[in-house]
């Protein structure tokens, strides 16, 4: 009797074997999807970061040069007399 269970139990592992492997392989196959996803996410994040710094640091030299250009004007009409 014992030696009957004891087959079944080793021929239903058997059988449900190739079940267990496509469960992983589907398990595995949503992680690398899962990763791809959150790397491309983090990038993106980088990237519009990055783009934020740049424009920030762009309307700030602008700033920058838009005051010493009226400054050396404004000097210039000062040492020269005219208005």
């Amino acid at each position: 009797m014992k030696k009957n269970t004891l087959l079944i139990v080793a021929a239903l592992l058997i059988a449900l074997s190739p079940l267990a492997h496509a469960s992983l392989e589907s398990g595995a196959h949503q992680f690398k999807e899962d990763v791809k996803s959150a790397g491309r996410q983090t990038g993106h994040a980088a990237r519009d970061a990055a783009h934020a710094i740049g424009d920030g640091a762009k309307s700030a030299g602008h700033a920058i040069a838009d005051t010493s250009k009226r400054g050396y004007h404004a000097t210039k009409k000062w040492v020269t007399g005219e208005e």
